[in-house]
């Protein structure tokens, strides 16, 4: 009984999971290092920036409610010194960083906010190196 429950549960939340398919973007942003990925309804989900270059490398990804707006942030970089940060956190209504979490090192002193990619920019194929 409690095995099948458990399978219940399980089934019922890949099922609220929404179906995710990559996002078309000129070919400025994909030399950049983004990549996207959209629901059913076109809608924007999780929006990825990678930039790895021999001393140094970082990595951001943004995931967005089925509204569309940033809800959370996931970002790592690292120099030849070592890690900078590997942080996530919360982002608020009015995009507002909260409850970060992880590790930042003492090199790093901006707010992770100075991470955050804009999407519209990247879907409208601004994207620069």
């Amino acid at each position: 009984m409690r095995l099948i429950l458990t399978l219940a549960c399980s089934v019922s939340a890949l099922a609220a999971q929404p179906v995710l398919k990559p996002l078309s973007l000129s070919a400025a942003c994909r030399i950049a290092g983004y990549s996207a990925l959209q629901d059913a309804a076109g809608t924007l989900r999780v929006l990825r920036y990678v930039r790895l270059v021999p001393d140094n490398s970082a990595r951001v990804t943004q995931y967005y409610g089925a509204s569309g707006r940033l809800q959370s942030v996931r970002a790592t970089a690292s120099g030849f010194a070592g890690v900078l940060y590997d942080l996530a956190a919360s982002v608020d209504a009015k995009g507002n960083v909260v409850n970060e979490k992880g590790y930042r090192s003492k090199l790093f002193t901006d707010s992770l906010k100075t991470a955050i990619r804009d999407a519209a920019a990247v879907r409208a194929g601004r994207c620069v190196l």
